[in-house]
């Protein structure tokens, strides 16, 4: 293996300085389950390394009505956060469902997102949700939503020069519930052949006013089912509402055979999974 630099800075602004200089040839390092995986593999071997361990980038805070999560947050504390799985249902449960207890004691939700894999867990429901990212460079701070992050696998908009400093969320209120599931091939420590979230507000009718919903690992990207959103915006989420959307969202994706699982079966997984996380976030149980 060539040498590398490595570089351990203690302010955002020197690790800022650092990746203005470097550019793509600095690769950030956080809780290293990816980018140390490929190092020993030989997959990929940078020419330089920053460590964003010592910039303050883990906390998880409420703050002028917004879920403010550092990137560097690790899957076990949110996981157990009392925050998040009483205001962000589905990130709580993704993150508590991801890979081994040692992996989500240091994979971080920064690097889930930046690995940029169609079946990530925490991306999934953080879309769900409707997160927006923080990229913070030398020049200035710039704010997307998390969907429009996303150029294929393990390709983002991300500059040269720009580190992955926030995550925030709309807290769910009254009235207003998430939540994610996946399917593998095992019934833990495995990939998602499919994963959906769900994020749902009714107002005081019972008419859905707000719906989101996600869906990972049927496309190159985690993707909006903005159609299936549309059957039940203004609607009663009722068994046959429910349906309806979940159908729609398996006609929206764009699944491919690979050695996790078919298209065909991708596409009933949707239709299964979708019903469930919006029973789920309308607060109608599991039941089919």
């Amino acid at each position: 293996m060539k040498d590398v630099q490595y570089f351990a800075p203690d302010t955002l602004r020197q690790a800022l300085q650092l990746l203005g200089k470097h550019g793509a040839r600095i690769s950030v390092l956080a809780g290293g389950t990816d980018l140390v995986r490929d190092m020993n593999l030989e997959f990929k071997v940078p020419d330089n390394i920053l460590w964003i361990g010592k910039l303050g980038l883990e906390y998880i805070k409420l703050q002028d009505g917004v879920i403010h999560i550092g990137a560097a947050t690790r899957m076990q504390t949110a996981g157990a956060s009392k925050l998040l799985q009483d205001k962000a249902a589905a990130l709580a449960q993704a993150a508590g469902k991801l890979a081994a207890p040692p992996v989500r004691s240091l994979a971080t939700l920064g690097g889930n997102i930046c690995t940029a894999s169609p079946a990530g867990d925490t991306v999934c429901a953080m879309i769900g949700l409707g997160a927006d990212i923080v990229l913070t460079s030398s020049q200035g701070k710039r704010i997307l939503p998390l969907e429009k992050f996303f150029r294929g696998p393990g390709k983002t908009v991300i500059k040269p020069g720009e580190l992955l400093t926030e995550i925030r969320i709309r807290p769910t209120g009254k009235n207003e519930g998430s939540a994610y599931r996946k399917v593998g091939r095992r019934q833990a420590l495995t990939l998602a052949v499919l994963n959906t979230a769900a994020r749902v507000q009714f107002d005081a009718k019972g008419n859905c006013v707000d719906v989101r919903i996600a869906v990972g690992s049927a496309a190159p990207t985690p993707v909006r089912a903005v159609k299936a959103e549309a059957v039940l915006r203004g609607k009663k989420l009722t068994p046959e509402a429910i349906a309806k959307a979940a159908e729609t969202a398996a006609t929206e994706i764009k699944p491919i055979d690979d050695v996790h699982g078919t298209a065909w079966y991708r596409r009933q997984l949707t239709r299964v999974l979708v019903a469930r996380v919006l029973r789920s976030a309308g607060g109608l149980g599991e039941e089919e």
